[in-house]
């Protein structure tokens, strides 16, 4: 009863802004509680240990006769205070996190996560569900441009195009700003959006064929040297862990059932295909905005980012040629026995 009064109250609230012209629009608010402008009562739970050992250290000193002084105090308290201001150093690039937890107690948890996924073709009844890959990332299968979830859930991907606000001045950014109100505004009752950035590696694929195509029929030695070790530096742009890129997706789903799938993914076809085109619609002239439905590799290649961010960055390498391969037909058995036991247990 309460959750459909709250979400009753929901449809209305959003009703009575829509009528009135305006949206609510979810901001990222720092819950967290403060001592300090800076210190947070976290930090200093965390130090409390820290702290504590510094009044004992300073009540054994008083104890043993040497008597109390300034220079002590600083002795007895300065491990706490150096590790108490560890903790309010924020990170350079995200303000809302701390330095030692991004170096520290983020990479003690990185070390220890799984980092081998499994995936076993079947029903996942009566196997053990924490070595699937599935049941870790929620998601069942890869199938016709959509995710399909756990949960029962087809799910499509936009990835849109971004503008930059910092390089525009005050009149553009209002224009953008109402242009995303009313896109906000206009949107179906029944359809629930998503918004996501992600961070990925570099992909300067289509960048670098296009300079391998233009510089193939260069005949002269020098300029042969000089394109090569342009290429070269191309693909380390790609390997480097300091080039990212940071990608917006607006994501959509529908729950299913097994009678009512082709129905339901036809209806969510059509609302991504009316999304693209509000999308991009949205804006005119250069700030047009650019969107496309990922497709089942684009879907892959996102998830494994996702898993696994620093592999996805190495396998990102271009392959500059190609060449044909002759087999043996006993070697050819080998290797399509070990290519369908890796179909069949791991995700390629």
């Amino acid at each position: 009863m309460n959750l459909a009064y709250e979400t009753q109250s929901i449809a209305e609230r959003r009703e009575q802004l829509r009528e009135e012209g305006k949206i609510e629009l979810p901001l990222n608010v720092d819950t967290r509680k403060y001592l300090l402008s800076f210190i947070r009562y976290r930090d200093v739970l965390i130090s409390l240990p820290l702290l504590i050992a510094g009044i004992v250290a300073l009540y054994i000193i008083h104890r043993t006769g040497i008597g109390i002084n300034s220079q002590n105090v600083i002795v007895c308290f300065a491990p706490w205070a150096t590790f108490l201001l560890l903790l309010t150093i924020q990170h350079p690039d995200r303000k809302n996190i701390s330095f030692f937890e991004h170096r520290i107690v983020w990479r003690i948890k990185y070390n220890n996560r799984q980092k081998l996924f499994v995936y076993t073709k079947g029903d996942l009844m009566g196997k053990k569900k924490e070595k699937d890959v599935r049941e870790q990332l929620g998601i069942s299968n890869i199938y016709s441009d959509c995710y399909e979830t756990t949960d029962k859930r087809l799910v499509k991907v936009i990835k849109v195009s971004s503008i930059n606000l910092s390089l525009l001045n005050n009149k553009e950014k209002r224009m953008i700003f109402q242009a995303y109100e009313t896109f906000l505004n206009d949107l179906p009752k029944n359809l629930t959006l998503q918004i996501s950035q992600i961070a990925q590696p570099v992909n300067l694929k289509n960048y670098f064929l296009f300079i391998q195509e233009q510089t193939s029929q260069e005949q002269d030695m020098a300029k042969k040297l000089l394109a090569k070790g342009y290429l070269d530096f191309i693909d380390d742009i790609q390997k480097s862990k300091n080039m990212v890129s940071r990608n917006r997706y607006v994501i959509i789903s529908k729950p299913f059932t097994v009678q009512n799938r082709e129905s339901v993914l036809e209806e969510l076809d059509r609302q991504a295909r009316i999304l693209v085109s509000q999308i991009e619609n949205m804006l005119g002239g250069r700030f047009q905005l650019k969107a496309e439905v990922l497709n089942n590799e684009e879907l892959f290649h996102l998830i494994y980012t996702c898993v696994d961010y620093e592999n996805a960055q190495v396998n990102a390498e271009i392959k500059t040629s190609t060449f044909p391969i002759t087999l043996g037909e006993e070697t050819y058995r080998e290797m399509k026995k070990k290519w369908e036991k890796e179909v069949t247990e791991k995700i390629i």
